[in-house]
């Protein structure tokens, strides 16, 4: 019994101690899992900091992008997209004088990258030296060691050869003039679409200052206003191609100097390629822009105006005397620019010509160029010009 009690005991220490010994193993293990908690809670802690801290860097960096991005100003192109011309209430362009002291305005602008990288994949504007030759539309003037290349086409919507006068004075005749390039016709497509409430603005004014609703007979400020009507503004592309000597000595000897035909009345020169230089005599007077004839006795200065790839004007070359300048130049530095005027047939001119009286001309290119210096002329973006192009495909 007492070794029963004894055994007991021991088996109550036993447990005790066994009990003991897990108690104190529990213990100790709550201990450490307690400790080694801490320990977590610390890095679990420091774990959840760093997200909060990664989280706000990125939330920062996304709100700075976006607050970029929606501030950025668009782009040229983007901006361009959205924009027509139009007529300002007051001059934005100062008003000049040209031969016979008749007003003029010049207007320029430029391409932008994106569409003049765009021209240059034309093959007439790429193509290599040897296959100029090939090239049955254009006219070769080349004497060497001067290199000129002209081509004439037309820039209306269809494919088709227009029966229209070459603008060339030194040929000068009516011919079935071919269509320029796709991507060419729909550029001028667009600038005139683009610019539509200028012209047509310009059409309605030359037909309030014909006298034809009193008389019924045409004369010049009618004849330009129905050109317009037909769309023929800018319709006939002259694509010049240059290179080789300059032209230094036309220039100072005055052989190179002239005023164009009527059909530049509008002229819109866009030059791709190369660097040339645009001389013009111009009476220049105050900043004013209203049409006051220049004083008695005032004479023009001559004015050099820079052409560089992208470059644009849009002037009036019949009204005065200019020159252009060409340098010494390779083929890989040649210069090419294209000049868009009135299209039209010599039976239209030769009228244009007869009719004209110093009135009515006077009253035509008042319009013309009141009318211009409120122009804001805008130039369409690569997406306008394929989106033209797109239609005059479909």
């Amino acid at each position: 019994r007492s070794e029963n009690a004894e055994a007991t005991h021991r088996t109550y220490d036993t447990k005790e101690n066994a009990n003991g010994i897990l108690l104190s193993s529990s213990w100790g293990y709550y201990k450490m899992m307690l400790k080694e908690n801490r320990k977590g809670s610390k890095k679990s802690y420091n774990y959840n900091n760093r997200r909060r801290i990664t989280f706000v860097s990125l939330l920062g960096v996304f709100i700075i992008l976006t607050l970029s991005i929606v501030s950025k100003p668009r782009s040229k192109e983007q901006a361009s997209t959205k924009l027509f011309g139009s007529l300002t209430d007051s001059p934005i362009h100062k008003i000049e004088y040209g031969v016979q002291s008749t007003p003029l305005v010049m207007i320029r602008s430029s391409l932008d990258e994106e569409l003049l990288t765009r021209f240059l994949e034309e093959h007439l504007y790429s193509c290599a030296e040897e296959e100029l030759n090939n090239i049955k539309e254009l006219d070769n003037r080349v004497n060497e060691p001067v290199y000129v290349y002209e081509g004439y086409y037309h820039s209306l919507q269809t494919s088709k050869n227009i029966f229209s006068k070459n603008p060339n004075p030194l040929i000068g005749k009516d011919h079935h003039k071919p269509a320029a390039g796709p991507f060419t016709r729909a550029f001028f497509d667009s600038f005139r679409v683009v610019n539509n409430d200028i012209f047509d603005s310009l059409r309605k004014r030359l037909m309030e200052a014909s006298a034809f609703e009193e008389t019924q007979s045409e004369d010049v400020a009618y004849m330009l206003a129905k050109w317009i009507e037909q769309g023929h503004h800018f319709g006939d592309l002259s694509i010049q191609i240059h290179y080789g000597s300059g032209n230094e000595q036309k220039l100072t000897s005055g052989v190179a100097w002239h005023t164009d035909a009527a059909n530049s009345l509008l002229h819109l020169a866009v030059t791709l390629r190369g660097h040339r230089v645009l001389h013009s005599r111009r009476i220049q007077p105050s900043n004013d822009s209203t049409i006051r004839r220049p004083v008695r006795g005032q004479q023009p200065v001559e004015v050099l105006e820079k052409q560089q790839p992208g470059g644009v004007y849009l002037s009036s070359s019949t009204l005065m005397r200019h020159a252009p300048q060409f340098f010494d130049t390779d083929y890989e530095a040649r210069s090419i620019a294209i000049h868009a005027r009135f299209l039209y047939t010599s039976e239209e001119v030769n009228k244009f010509y007869h009719i004209r009286t110093n009135e009515s001309w006077d009253k035509m290119t008042n319009v013309l160029a009141s009318t211009l210096s409120t122009a804001d002329v805008q130039i369409p973006s690569l997406a306008q010009v394929e989106s033209q192009l797109l239609q005059m495909q479909a």
